[in-house]
């Protein structure tokens, strides 16, 4: 599978997803807790697929709401929503925001809207574990 490359509005923070199957096979899903969908999210996310995220010096926030378990990664200059990012064990999870990232390969597709109000925090990490993409994310520190 070839790559997809993306990044954020302004182009601060860049995504490289390397998907183990076709994006027409990768899940697209449409979360309807109030901050994706204010958003307007669009999040994929595949276990066996991996992706690297770099943020330029000074331009990743982060961001925990509800249960303060993962992190929201938006970009400080535009204002985007890129990822949710879990730190596990010394490695990450992620879900990338494809539209938000600009991947052309999920243009045109309709997310399934999905819920997760229920779950307990137990159940939400075992989701994550099972569904959520390997992923290093690079923050480049400011040159001296």
């Amino acid at each position: 599978m070839s790559e997809l490359a993306g990044r954020c509005h302004c182009g601060a923070i860049k995504v490289l997803l390397h998907p183990a199957r076709t994006p027409e096979e990768l899940p697209l899903r449409a979360c309807q807790c109030g901050f994706c969908r204010r958003h307007g999210a669009a999040t994929t996310s595949d276990p066996e697929s991996r992706l690297f995220i770099e943020a330029a010096p000074g331009a990743l926030t982060r961001y925990r709401f509800g249960r303060k378990q993962v992190d929201a990664l938006i970009c400080a200059e535009c204002g985007v929503y890129v990822a949710s990012y879990l730190p596990l064990n010394g490695r990450g999870l992620a879900t990338l925001n494809a539209w938000g990232a600009g991947l052309e390969a999920f243009q045109g597709r309709t997310p399934e809207p999905v819920t997760y109000d229920d779950e307990t925090d137990e159940e939400k990490l075992a989701r994550r574990r099972a569904r959520w993409t390997p992923t290093e994310l690079v923050e480049a520190m400011p040159s001296a």
